[in-house]
């Protein structure tokens, strides 16, 4: 399984030979065999690409995720149609019920907010705050009608950055560094999910027209806290959005974690995650394993 996720931030020129990605700089090639990569994140707006190598990506299912000026993911490349059976996946997607997306956000929703309080710990390790975070897990209603993980979200910023925070404040690092890895984490869930022959326009929660994404911002919610962690530790003592805060965001799918009993790459868990999805969408099994953010393997998180 590819388990590579490349980022290019300089000016280069990218082909495609042999199987191999081959990227050259200032006259030098560096070969990359494309059955090892997963992703690419090309951070720059100087770089060449060849049509050849978007068709080889493509086919083989590499999602290509392009940035703006500001660095910010501002566009995203996957194959158009890479499933076998992607209609009669969509179908059970669209024949299920309102309360069966119900009863499955309920429970998104608990795995989110229990990932937030560990992530939390994690970050302060402050068992107070951790409890208050804790208790919005409690008592979700079907479809979270009562808005727990608003509420949840709230508290668990305000705990961590200070009650004057805001999400949609551009002028907050710690807000540059979160969109970046919220993006790099939605682009690798939306190639998942298109490679598993589902429609990421059905949501779970998320239902906006205007939103080609809705069904993956519902499934990268329990995976929002790991890149909180990621961003808070490495921007906490920092004045500006640098290369190396990008390339740590970017190496979150990299990391290890403890996945159904295995240890594997996070890129890989979320294959894995997506994989089980679209297995329940279409009942061939009853549940779903959510990523754990205590099952993170570094000594930072405390398991090795």
């Amino acid at each position: 399984m590819a388990f590579r996720v490349i980022l290019i931030e300089n000016e280069v020129t990218i082909k495609v030979k042999l199987n191999n990605l081959i990227i050259t700089k200032c006259g030098e090639d560096t070969w990359i065999p494309l059955d090892d990569i997963s992703m690419i994140v090309l951070d720059n707006l100087a770089s060449n690409l060849s049509t050849r190598l978007m068709c080889q990506l493509a086919e083989q299912g590499i999602g290509l995720m392009l940035c703006n000026q500001q660095h910010l993911p501002t566009g995203f490349y996957s194959a158009y149609d890479n499933h076998s059976r992607a209609s009669k996946v969509i179908g059970f997607q669209i024949d299920k019920e309102q309360d069966y997306y119900g009863k499955l956000w309920q429970q998104i929703v608990k795995i989110k907010i229990e990932n937030q309080a560990k992530a939390y710990q994690i970050m302060t390790r402050d068992s107070d705050g951790t409890e208050k975070i804790i208790g919005f897990s409690k008592n979700i209603l079907i479809g979270d009608k009562s808005n727990r993980e608003a509420h949840a979200a709230k508290v668990y910023f305000n705990l961590l950055m200070g009650t004057s925070f805001s999400r949609g404040n551009e002028d907050i690092l710690l807000n540059s560094g979160l969109d970046y890895g919220y993006a790099v984490i939605r682009g690798y869930i939306a190639r998942a999910c298109v490679g598993y022959g589902l429609n990421t326009q059905i949501g779970i929660h998320h239902k906006s027209e205007y939103n080609r994404f809705n069904l993956v911002d519902d499934l990268m919610e329990p995976l929002r806290p790991i890149v909180d962690i990621v961003a808070y530790n490495s921007m906490k003592n920092d004045k500006f959005f640098t290369p190396e805060h990008r390339r740590k965001l970017v190496s979150i799918l990299n990391m290890k974690i403890m996945y159904r009993d295995k240890k594997m790459y996070m890129c890989n868990m979320i294959e894995n995650y997506i994989e089980q999805y679209a297995s329940l969408i279409m009942k061939r099994t009853d549940n779903i394993v959510f990523p754990d953010v205590y099952n993170l393997i570094g000594e930072e998180y405390g398991q090795i």
